[in-house]
């Protein structure tokens, strides 16, 4: 098991240069753990941009020049409301749910800049109905990777946790534990980001 946890802007580094090598470990409190109540998963789906397919977001601006187009656009919303938004430029495509947390890790740290297309399906983790957690698959570079994303109360959000897909593991799962068992309790600005290479089994304390 290698799971790195490490300053935002040095997430990517750390996710792929330790893969085969070894890791640091993330602590994880007891208040972490997922509290009563019932879970459950939804899906919401935005524009395929890797297939070049739109129409379910709509441009709210758009500035640039015809080469370099910087585009904003509202994405179909996801359970209760959550708002999504998709940003691109610079053949860089991020998507955000409500507005980014004063503090906290954002797409772009998370991805350490990269250009990167986000899958056109969003996973929702809820409580009671109550989202709490968001799960998004990106691609780029050969490579892909899951973004688990920390929802608040407030309608602010960050990216938690960053699970790398290789052969052989399933990352869909670790994606799915960190934001059950992590995410709930994550702070934005405080907690660092989570760069894991292999989430097999619970972090332990350093």
């Amino acid at each position: 098991m290698i799971i790195c946890r490490s300053p935002a802007f040095n997430a990517l580094a750390c996710l792929f240069a330790l893969m085969a090598a070894f890791g640091c470990s993330v602590w994880t409190p007891a208040k972490a753990q997922v509290s009563a109540g019932s879970v459950t998963r939804a899906y919401t789906k935005i524009d395929d941009v890797r297939a070049n397919k739109s129409g379910l977001c709509k441009t709210i601006s758009k500035s640039g020049d015809g080469e370099n187009p910087i585009v904003s656009e509202r994405c179909p919303t996801g359970p209760r409301g959550w708002p999504v938004k998709m940003f691109s430029s610079d053949a860089r495509v991020y998507v955000w749910f409500g507005e980014q947390a004063k503090a906290g890790a954002t797409v772009m740290d998370a991805l350490n800049g990269a250009f990167a297309d986000p899958h056109s399906v969003i996973e929702w983790r809820l409580r009671d109905g109550e989202p709490y957690a968001a799960i998004h698959r990106y691609f780029f570079d050969g490579r892909q990777v899951l973004t688990v994303h920390r929802l608040n109360s407030d309608r602010t959000s960050c990216v938690a946790a960053v699970v790398s897909i290789e052969h052989g593991r399933d990352a869909n799962a670790d994606a799915i534990r960190i934001a059950d068992e992590i995410v709930p309790s994550f702070r934005c600005g405080d907690d660092k980001l989570i760069a894991t290479a292999q989430a097999t089994s619970p972090p332990t304390p350093n």
